[in-house]
């Protein structure tokens, strides 16, 4: 049945993934900064937005002092300065929000560094002789998160801003390549589990990148809306409403991403949250629980992007839904017009 909805070979380039992360992360590795930040922003929308908050999610399990701001729009917030490091990244090259953003850190005279695979980005880079990793073309930006990451973590790597991570890239490339058919089972597994449901995934903040990751490649991929949230926060506003859920005829199933280094207080929260929605809907809201484990945090990460994204992609086969095309993305662009 794949073969028949899968017209663009979605499958084959969601398990490229490893293959993708070796040459992304070598993509950066003769790229260098004019001196240390001591802010970083990473301007992008969508698929390539998401590297980011990778990145920025990386930052907060590593405990490195220095911030990460992701800009998801057309401005620059005010504090970006010129101890700022602006990285522009647009699969495309032609994404306004992000050539907004770069017109305005190149009016500044700011620190630009542009990852992109051509477009109006690569010329304007090319023009103003920036920096510039030029990617692989012919993915869907959300595909190419690796391409859109690795390279950023491979030049902060080379600033010494963040360690050497040259062994867990490795040991990740491995991992994914020896379990990727338990992988895909899992993946599987959960499709099943969600086909007539609407997902909500949960994770705790420090890990909210992965399932906001999870939720968008849901809503591109099988074309179904799907909703995410994170401890703590969640438990002081979102847990109430589940309290009239049973009234809305709505089918739930809510998928917790517990990583193993959460905070005890979070890993607790996760567990009543679970009894009391349980207790609320009469046993109406189904759950799944999955526990993120791995050598790095780089295995924890990717490897639980690899299992969302195998999710979506068998959740659309099941939907009898080709998950590549995005017509109606593609078609609200066209009615906004060009960007001048």
């Amino acid at each position: 049945m794949p073969g028949i909805y899968d017209k663009e070979n979605m499958l084959g380039v969601i398990n490229s993934l490893p293959e993708q992360i070796k040459e992304g992360y070598n993509l950066g590795r003769n790229v260098n900064l004019k001196g240390t930040p001591d802010k970083i922003f990473v301007c992008g929308m969508g698929g390539s937005s998401i590297s980011g908050q990778l990145l920025e999610s990386y930052f907060a399990m590593l405990k490195i002092k220095i911030p990460i701001f992701n800009v998801q729009g057309y401005t620059l917030p005010e504090y970006a300065d010129k101890n700022s490091l602006i990285f522009i990244v647009s699969y495309s090259g032609n994404t306004e929000e992000s050539i907004s953003c770069y017109r305005e850190a190149l009016k500044k005279n700011l620190n630009i560094l542009i990852i992109t695979t051509g477009g109006k980005l690569e010329e304007y880079s090319r023009i103003n002789r920036l920096p510039c990793v030029i990617i692989p073309k012919g993915y869907q930006p959300r595909n190419a998160v690796a391409y859109l990451f690795f390279p950023m973590l491979r030049v902060l790597e080379n600033a010494g801003i963040v360690s050497n991570n040259g062994e867990d890239v490795k040991n990740l490339i491995d991992n994914l390549k020896k379990n990727q058919s338990s992988f895909d089972r899992i993946g599987y597994d959960i499709a099943l589990k969600l086909y007539g449901k609407l997902p909500i995934i949960y994770s705790s903040n420090t890990f909210y990148a992965i399932a906001y990751r999870w939720k968008c490649e849901i809503n591109e991929n099988t074309k179904i809306p799907a909703f995410c949230h994170k401890f703590p926060e969640l438990n002081h506003n979102e847990l109430n409403g589940y309290l009239n859920l049973n009234k809305l005829n709505i089918p739930i199933h809510v998928i917790i991403l517990q990583n193993e280094d959460d905070h005890r207080r979070v890993i607790k929260r996760m567990e009543i949250t679970r009894k009391l929605v349980k207790e609320m809907t009469n046993d109406a809201v189904k759950f799944t629980e999955i526990t993120i484990r791995g050598d790095s945090i780089l295995t924890k990460m990717f490897t639980t992007i690899y299992i969302g994204d195998l999710v979506s992609y068998h959740l659309a086969i099941n939907y009898s839904t080709d998950p590549t095309p995005v017509d109606v993305i593609e078609k609200f662009k066209k009615e906004m017009g060009p960007f001048i």
